[in-house]
């Protein structure tokens, strides 16, 4: 009766897309770790495969997305965009899940102002990415929750804001909400050139690692890999 999926085969033969990395499950934040850590190495796989499976080196923006809460998302884009700013590229992560936003807790900064405000203001980009602790490594925090988040993802300033950080900055990583139930995944997913899905061993059902894949390309987005 169990339909997860339990191995690199699984999802490859039902989504149809490469398994860019196997990541170990709780894995620990890297940059409060060790920089010899072994959970580093899975990552390093993840960025090297980015960059082999990216179809051009302008297809620089990637949103995170998974099928459900709790997948390992956001800790996966911290420690893929930490691992990529080590490596010497300059880059920026977005906090796009303005439903429950995250990623500002890893790094003990202020999600007050970001990425809703410039969206509905006309505040210049300096005044929200912030520079972290890290060399190369540039934060825009979520901002003020509104109460249309699709709404105001979907709109014109977000895909002129989407091509001024491509120029910008060398990656740019792009935190969503769960793909299944809200609309915002899957317009995030159309502004951005690439979409990583991560998928945690065990949780959903095949049919719905499926249906998030549709989600993806329902919209026009294109699915780079998965990261177990």
């Amino acid at each position: 009766m169990d339909t997860s999926v339990k191995s690199v085969e699984d999802v490859e033969r039902y989504l149809q897309v490469p398994v860019l990395a196997v990541v170990p499950r709780d894995v620990g934040v890297l940059h409060q770790m060790s920089a010899s850590s072994p959970d580093a190495e899975a990552y390093r796989i993840l960025r090297t495969n980015i960059e082999f499976n990216r179809p051009s080196q302008d297809a620089n923006a990637i949103t995170i997305v998974s099928g459900g809460a709790g997948e390992g998302k956001s800790t996966t884009l911290v420690n893929l965009a930490y691992i990529c700013a080590q490596g010497g590229y300059s880059t920026l992560m977005i906090d796009a899940d303005l439903r429950r936003p995250r990623l500002h807790t890893f790094f003990d900064i202020n999600n007050t102002v970001g990425l809703t405000n410039y969206l509905a203001t006309a505040l210049p980009l300096e005044d929200v990415v912030l520079q972290t602790s890290i060399e190369n490594l540039y934060f825009m925090p979520s901002g003020v929750l509104p109460a249309d988040a699709a709404g105001i993802l979907n709109s014109r300033r977000m895909s002129e804001l989407i091509q001024e950080v491509k120029s910008r900055f060398d990656l740019v990583l792009v935190d969503s909400p769960p793909i299944l139930g809200v609309s915002d995944a899957s317009v995030i997913s159309s502004e951005v050139d690439l979409t990583l899905i991560v998928v945690q061993h065990r949780k959903l059902p095949r049919n719905m690692l499926v249906r998030v894949r549709q989600a993806v390309e329902n919209v026009g987005g294109r699915v780079l890999g998965v990261a177990l």
